[in-house]
């Protein structure tokens, strides 16, 4: 599950001002003529280096690389800027924050963590100052990543304590999502639930189809393991109206593949193989396209 870009602050001669990252998306809507990596760079190259306004795009990169698995190029920035001494500490978490992740999913786990610890412990000394709630939430969600759990849940509880009365859609859905992640790996599948059913409602909100394929895809899911599997199949065929985007193919013969199991469990044979003749195994998982195989070889 891959959640939401976090929201960063720049400092801007001694005030603060905040940065949702994902801004990066509407900061490239200036330019359609060019892809937004393009209009970044092109940005970035007009800009005195390391002034106010060039930390402030750098930022819109840095998210844009990461929200693009761009993990390469991602490493390879951080690593420049981090011989730097002079960086703002806000710019400097986001910046641990974004190694970390590359190292990680470069399998430089024990590396990872130190940058992670390093984020966090900057994090204790500015977040009660500037409340930046996505921000605490990422970093939770970073911590689960590696293990480690008692950090994580000191975040969680942290942001869902400080920020109980916000009605924002993105922060509940984040939120919900990663304390939903959090008991899930302690084995409380009916907390999960819970926790996924109030990320599921500010999914609605938001309206977004990505958020809703996330929202709808894991609490079907943590429903099927519950046992509750006539509800996990309804979750799953409201899903599809959004896996059927080009850009969700693979989401789409996944959530088909649990359809096509779930109808099995509940003894629908025809409907199971209605689900599993849809998909195209191309791209899928090893853990996928094994349990394709499976349900293959029970169907015939």
């Amino acid at each position: 599950m891959r959640l939401l870009p976090l929201m960063f602050l720049t400092i801007l001669c001694r005030a603060t001002a905040s940065e949702n990252l994902s801004d990066h998306q509407q900061f490239c809507l200036e330019s359609p003529q060019l892809s937004c990596g393009q209009y970044l760079q092109q940005q970035l190259s007009g800009l005195k280096a390391y002034s106010n306004e060039w930390y402030r795009v750098k930022a819109f990169q840095l998210n844009y690389l990461f929200d693009k698995h761009q993990f390469k190029q991602l490493q390879h920035e951080a690593e420049q800027l981090l011989q730097r001494t002079d960086l703002p500490e806000v710019f400097r978490v986001q910046l641990y924050f974004y190694y970390a992740k590359a190292l990680n999913y470069f399998g430089n786990r024990t590396e990872a963590k130190e940058y992670a610890s390093r984020a966090v412990a900057i994090l204790k000394d500015i977040y009660a100052v500037f409340g930046n709630p996505l921000r605490v939430v990422e970093l939770a969600n970073l911590q689960i990543t590696l293990g480690e759990f008692g950090q994580a849940e000191q975040l969680l509880s942290y942001a869902q304590s400080q920020y109980r009365q916000s009605r924002d859609p993105q922060f509940l859905f984040e939120l919900n999502s990663n304390l939903a992640l959090l008991v899930h790996q302690q084995g409380d599948l009916a907390a999960a639930a819970i926790y996924r059913s109030e990320a599921l409602n500010a999914a609605r909100t938001m309206g977004h189809p990505n958020k809703l394929i996330v929202a709808l895809g894991n609490l079907a899911r943590t429903r099927q393991l519950q046992g509750e599997l006539a509800e996990a199949l309804s979750l799953y065929r409201d899903s599809l109206q959004y896996t059927a985007l080009p850009e969700h193919q693979i989401q789409h013969f996944i959530h088909l593949l649990r359809l096509a199991e779930i109808s099995l469990q509940l003894q629908q044979p025809v409907q199971a193989r209605h689900y599993l003749t849809q998909v195209k195994t191309a791209g899928l998982s090893e853990h996928h396209q094994k349990l394709y195989q499976q349900l293959s070889t029970e169907l015939k």
